[in-house]
């Protein structure tokens, strides 16, 4: 879908059904806002950490925009990291989960762990205790019984735990005026399964029916989508939010697949290209540094990296490590200045020593003069580096989406469908190479590519951010009026 049509998607909500409900109450938002109701409070939900950079961008960009139509809006998070979201985004923050599934779980320094204090006692006080060298014995003989006490102990705790979260998200719902779902593959079980976060999204859908507040999914995207388990969450979750709209057509189609009026929902891109130049940082001052070098960047991606992907194929990712240290040396050798950038913080990081380690005694020699590795901690820093750089090699979605907003001309090699719908939309196909069977001459091939028609490309990327802006601002115009109503409606 062009953005054109989105935008007309956006105006005919009416037509839509429940997704189209907003619209009705959404009447000159200032005038509401001065007219003595309390600030409007929205929660954004996120399972993100900190770690993605371009999930922080999303939540920026979706905070900044309602601001500006909503100056005394106030914000709280639901996310994996409380004290991220409110040290870089908010006032609050609440557990996304009580979940602690691998690579779904709540960061173990966030005050998520009240919900997981005082495990329940096998022995309450006051309660006669039998005696343990017995009770050892009969247990010592009955190993069955003994994995289903443990098994049952482990269900009990894991229940309660869940109901105590329950109760606690109520009460924080019941203070704010809009859940906004917003940014990053949500429909998605790769991380965490079922029982991750189409799980919580189907608890937080419920949450906010109960609260009488509005649900809203914004420029989502859709992944993994398998299981009847997942289908069943996130359908559910679809049907029960008063607004949706998907990131591209592909995540639509998805999102329709579980819930059939979702196939007329609106197409509205990644929430990151809403950033405004305002919202960028300075240029990280590379080309002082560059020694008038072409400048390239390298955003290397943990795929299938043992202990830092849900499933690892160990094979893959060191054939991935052997390709690009190729592209390092080769790129070295022809002159080029390379800046090594992240977007996922911890995991794309322990890429680099492996790349660094094995390109070739000649390529080292090289490394004082053309290679430099800033300090990511933000996506303002990766950002940062980009304005500077000429060309972008990378994998993540969100190193490949920055590098457009930062209208970089980009060789993307692909690790999931979403990064080809991204290409397929800025129309960038030329530059797009599949992550299983890339080689190391061919994204050398693909940089040289860019080089001839870098002018024409960066047209291409200036015209795709452009069509974007009047879906954004329909988008964010009909949030604005969800929170604004709820809030008067309160009060």
């Amino acid at each position: 879908m062009s953005i054109k049509a989105a935008k007309e998607d956006l105006r005919g909500l009416r037509a839509n059904g429940p997704a189209s409900e907003p619209l009705t109450e959404f009447v000159s938002l200032r005038s509401r806002e001065a007219s003595g109701s309390r600030n409007p409070r929205v929660a954004l939900l996120t399972p993100y950490t900190g770690g993605n950079l371009g999930d922080a961008a999303i939540q920026d960009a979706l905070i900044a925009n309602l601001r500006l139509r909503l100056p005394a809006v106030q914000f709280a998070g639901i996310s994996l990291n409380n004290d991220n979201f409110v040290e870089r985004h908010g006032q609050g923050a609440f557990p996304l989960c009580w979940s602690d599934a691998p690579f779904y779980a709540m960061d173990s320094a966030t005050p998520a762990n009240q919900f997981r204090e005082g495990a329940i006692s096998v022995h309450p006080p006051g309660q006669r205790r039998f005696n343990a060298t017995l009770i050892k014995r009969l247990l010592r003989r009955s190993p069955g019984l003994v994995r289903l006490l443990k098994d049952s102990y482990l269900l009990a705790k894991h229940v309660w735990g869940e109901l105590r979260h329950v109760a606690a998200g109520y009460r924080f719902l019941r203070g704010q005026d809009l859940l906004i779902v917003s940014g990053g593959g949500q429909l998605d079980e790769e991380w965490g399964g079922s029982w991750g976060h189409p799980f919580a999204l189907f608890k937080w859908a419920i949450l906010a029916r109960m609260s009488r507040v509005p649900f809203a999914f914004a420029s989502v995207g859709a992944c993994k989508v398998t299981s009847a388990t997942t289908k069943f969450f996130l359908g559910a979750a679809l049907r029960m939010a008063r607004y949706r709209s998907y990131r591209d057509n592909n995540s639509r189609g998805i999102a329709g697949s579980l819930l059939r009026r979702a196939a007329r929902d609106s197409v509205v891109p990644d929430l990151a290209f809403s950033l405004r130049s305002s919202d960028f940082p300075a240029p990280a001052g590379i080309r002082s540094i560059s020694q008038g070098r072409t400048v390239v960047a390298i955003s290397p991606i943990a795929f299938a990296r043992t202990g830092s992907w849900p499933w690892t194929n160990p094979a893959l990712h060191e054939r991935y490590v052997q390709q690009m240290t190729q592209v390092l040396s080769e790129l070295l050798k022809r002159g080029y200045f390379l800046v090594i950038v992240v977007s996922s913080l911890g995991d794309d990081e322990r890429v680099i020593p492996e790349l660094l380690e094995r390109t070739d005694n000649e390529a080292k020699t090289r490394y004082a003069q053309q290679l430099h590795a800033p300090r990511i901690t933000a996506w303002q820093h990766l950002t940062a580096s980009l304005l500077e750089a000429d060309l972008l090699i990378a994998s993540r979605l969100h190193s490949v989406t920055l590098g457009f907003l930062t209208e970089t001309p980009t060789v993307a090699i692909s690790f999931d469908p979403k990064v080809d719908w991204l290409m397929q939309d800025v129309g960038q196909t030329d530059y797009l190479l599949q992550i299983k069977d890339f080689t190391s001459d061919e994204v050398i091939a693909a940089l040289s590519r860019i080089e001839t028609r870098r002018a024409a490309i960066v047209r291409q990327i200036t015209s795709y951010r452009q069509q974007c802006t009047p879906a954004f601002e329909l988008q964010y115009d009909v949030l604005a009026g969800l929170a604004v109503a709820n809030s008067n409606h309160s009060n």
